[in-house]
């Protein structure tokens, strides 16, 4: 009985010793990690994809017209970018979804007015943009599928560069309504309005910092 205890344990302490350090983590996110891209390689603007080393690179649409701004959907499903495929004039941009591998294609604004600068809410359920179908660029907001439009900011200046926040409460941008570009911040359904910068000088582009699990109370 002693001799079979004594074996079980030494193939076991085998069996540890030729075990394969385990990858580490970033290094295995790294790996499935995917950027998309814009390029015209093939004659126009088109949205390509590829892994986070560069190899496999890959066109997502396929099309005459310009596609460009690609988002990706914070659960990597999906892809929102701009594109003037069904623009009678040129430079008129809808706003459209596709799956991760191209599929699925959708015009999610399909209004004759320009609508640009998808971005998505931290949870993937709405979508930020800017559209001037109301006579100037505002920021409108909409789910996912491109129902429930809504504009938020409702101001004959105009509006733009949307961010979301990362708990998706508020939504910054850009405005010229105090006759220069200052960065606002509001709620997500676009109530209690705050200039943030007020300068007299051009403020634009604003950018949250993602909260950090050290910073959220959640365990690393």
């Amino acid at each position: 009985m002693l001799a079979l205890v004594l074996m079980i344990i030494g193939l076991c302490l085998f069996g540890c010793k030729q075990r394969e350090p385990s990858e580490p983590y970033e290094e295995r996110l790294y790996k499935r990690t995917k950027i998309a891209f814009l390029s015209d390689r093939d004659g126009n603007a088109e949205i390509y994809v590829m892994n986070a080393d560069g190899s496999e690179q890959r066109r997502l649409t396929n099309n005459p017209a310009r596609d460009w701004l690609a988002r990706w959907s914070p659960d990597g499903k999906k892809i929102a970018f701009v594109s003037d495929r069904d623009a009678k004039l040129k430079m008129i941009f809808e706003i459209y979804v596709m799956n991760a591998d191209g599929s699925g294609l959708k015009n999610l604004t399909n209004n004759p007015a320009a609508d640009t600068g998808p971005t998505w809410s931290p949870d993937g359920k709405q979508m930020a943009f800017v559209s001037d179908r109301d006579g100037n660029a505002e920021i409108y907001v909409m789910n996912a599928d491109g129902s429930e439009l809504k504009n938020l900011t409702k101001n004959p200046a105009e509006d733009t560069g949307p961010a979301w926040s990362p708990d998706g409460k508020q939504v910054a941008f850009a405005t010229k309504r105090d006759g220069n570009w200052e960065i606002y911040v509001m709620n997500a359904d676009g109530s209690l309005l705050k200039n943030l910068t007020n300068n007299p000088d051009w403020d634009w582009e604003p950018s949250w910092c993602p909260v950090l699990p050290s910073e959220s109370g959640e365990k690393e």
